[in-house]
């Protein structure tokens, strides 16, 4: 086991020595261009956090890994449907069993924008999540009528035939920095960049530095689950933290320019770009031999991961009032740069 850790120690080591080049020709360009607003201190430290969210050793590479997808799932019937005849039904729907009554059906704001003739309903409804986060809620009536037509398609439709309306419109959401999210129990909501980077930078710190070889392989495992965990998260798409722990060895796959990880989804396996770092440093945690048979990169039972977890998590010092962050946080997609939480407090302390 010594061996793998080492191993496992000098790719952490190469990580920060990589790190520390990039910081230094940033500094020169900045000193060189001192008005170059791109090369600031304060858009360093959110590249720093990117760079550690997704394990990237160049700038290139994060710039590629930190783009969030909008995965395709497979399509079912429904989602093939014509979107305006979705739309005609939902508008004689509210004429005459419509929750909001036929007052709102004249109301100038109660309204989303009306499909082409030709457009299917998957295409119809990833349209109007991109006009949402581009363009907010908008008025109070258009953001209840939007919730009110997902709603006549969720009730109109078997589950198994709507399931890309929970991956695109979950049915608890919001809308928080231009992104949509799904807002479930307290210890999953989103955290930031930045606190998702220093927990990962005190796992890799405790890994590198402790005495103790059971510690460094928790350590190395806790940290290897988080990044799968982000690495999950970019997909948007509904999955388990026991999947995610269980994902095989198998699942890391050779890409054309950056090694591919197959996610475990509620729609299947989904192929997610990762870094070469995180490729070797997955498999060197694959390599340590186990007391037991396994087909898992990590072997560590998920209770002691935790516990790893959250002692990284007193030593990265999040604010006490973000309430709980686990594991689920970061299959949340971690939101944008700053010292803050999406989660209003009042549901925080529940």
């Amino acid at each position: 086991m010594h061996k793998h850790l080492d191993m496992i120690q000098c790719l952490l080591d190469e990580f920060e020595a990589e790190l520390s080049k990039i910081r230094a020709i940033w500094r020169q360009i900045e000193i060189d261009n001192p008005s170059f607003e791109q090369v600031s201190e304060e858009n360093w430290q959110e590249k720093h956090a990117r760079m550690w969210l997704h394990g990237a050793t160049s700038v290139q590479d994060c710039n590629e890994l930190e783009r969030w997808l909008f995965d395709a799932p497979p399509l079912t019937y429904t989602a093939q449907m014509p979107a305006i005849k979705v739309y005609f039904d939902w508008k004689e729907w509210l004429e005459t069993k419509g929750s909001f009554g036929a007052y709102y059906v004249d109301f100038d704001k109660f309204q989303i924008p009306r499909p082409d003739k030709e457009e299917l309903l998957i295409d119809y409804v990833i349209l109007l999540a991109r006009l949402t986060e581009d363009c907010g809620l908008g008025h109070r009536l258009e953001w209840r009528a939007l919730k009110s037509f997902l709603d006549f398609i969720r009730e109109s439709y078997p589950v198994e035939e709507i399931a890309f309306i929970e991956h695109i419109f979950p049915k608890k959401m919001d809308v928080h920095f231009e992104r949509i999210i799904r807002i479930i129990p307290p210890e999953a909501y989103p955290i930031s960049e930045k606190v998702a980077s220093e927990i990962l930078i005190e796992l890799a710190q405790i890994c590198r530095n402790h005495r103790r070889l059971d510690t460094r392989l928790t350590a190395a495992e806790s940290l290897g689950l988080c990044w799968l965990c982000i690495t999950a998260s970019r997909l948007r798409l509904p999955t388990h933290i026991e999947t995610i722990k269980e994902i095989e060895l198998t699942a890391i796959q050779i890409g054309p320019d950056l090694p591919i990880l197959q996610v475990p989804t509620w729609f299947g396996n989904r192929p997610v770009k990762i870094s070469h770092l995180l490729s070797k440093f997955l498999n060197a945690l694959s390599l340590i031999p186990s007391k037991q048979s396994r087909k898992s990169i990590l072997q560590r039972p998920l209770r002691s991961l935790t516990r790893m977890f959250e002692e990284a998590l007193v030593l990265a010092s999040p604010n006490p009032e973000y309430g709980n962050i686990t594991y689920l946080s970061l299959l949340n997609q971690p939101h944008v740069f700053g010292d803050h939480r999406y989660q209003p407090k009042k549901l925080i302390n529940k």
